[in-house]
């Protein structure tokens, strides 16, 4: 294990003997950091009052904090968690907060993610694998990111928002309805504006099934429908598939409302 002498760390902390710990970091309370993890400087990991576990092949830049009090007025001060898997990437300044009393108690970060500069992730959030959350971008608490998703820079995600797996969201969108999977939000309130035809083309999936995909889509999109005639539309002039079966369980189970044209 590699400590520099001016990184301050917890007696509680429990860290790998492969991971690097930067100068001028602060690791605090019950904080837990895997092999091949590496902070940068000036790093801060945990608090007090809540336990963090990060898992292995982490990169922490100059100045996030991952673990600090969850900012909800609310909150009761109990302990909280914040869980963080492997391969993530968290750019400078990029904050994570801890779980809240108000909600599951726990905040996720997955695998293979990237949070840029300045970018923040509120209490209680959940983020799937291969997410991407770009400079100066802000999750409010309880968001939950599929799996996929790109988040532009300054993009800001009001609370409880959904956003569906391989979608995109353009520079500087404020979100406050769910956002549908696999495609792309836009505006200054977002509304849904197409298709992610590229990322769809990256996640490997074949030409038709973007089509169907696209299908669907424009179903959605048409605000003539209602929910309950878009879902019936999309079963009956749709093929079959497990990515329809996700956007319409996504569709059916939205308690924020569903981005739309």
């Amino acid at each position: 294990m590699s400590v520099h002498p001016t990184a301050v760390v917890s007696k509680e902390a429990i860290i790998s003997p492969k991971a690097e710990i930067g100068p001028f970091c602060v690791i605090s309370g019950k904080a837990q950091i895997g092999a091949y993890t590496a902070l940068d400087s000036n790093v801060r990991v945990g608090s007090p009052r809540g336990e963090v576990i990060i898992g292995e092949h982490n990169h922490l830049q100059a100045g996030a904090a991952l673990g600090g009090p969850p900012q909800d007025l609310a909150h009761d001060d109990s302990p909280s968690k914040l869980v963080v898997g492997d391969h993530n990437r968290f750019g400078e300044y990029a904050t994570v907060s801890l779980g809240s009393s108000t909600g599951s108690g726990v905040t996720q970060v997955g695998n293979h993610c990237f949070l840029m500069a300045y970018a923040h992730v509120g209490h209680d959030c959940l983020i799937g694998n291969e997410v991407v959350i770009t400079n100066l971008a802000q999750l409010a608490g309880h968001v939950t990111v599929e799996r996929k998703v790109v988040v532009s820079g300054m993009v800001g995600c009001t609370q409880f928002v959904r956003l569906g797996e391989l979608s995109f969201l353009t520079a500087g969108t404020l979100v406050n309805k769910d956002v549908a999977p696999y495609s792309i939000a836009d505006g200054r309130w977002a509304s849904l504006r197409a298709v992610n035809r590229v990322g769809l083309r990256r996640a490997g999936l074949d030409a038709s099934e973007i089509r169907n995909i696209g299908r669907a889509m424009r179903i959605l999109m048409n605000n003539s429908f209602t929910i309950e005639e878009v879902t019936k539309k999309i079963i009956g002039e749709c093929l079959p598939s497990p990515n329809i079966d996700h956007l319409m369980n996504f569709v059916r189970t939205s308690e924020k409302g569903i981005l739309r044209g």
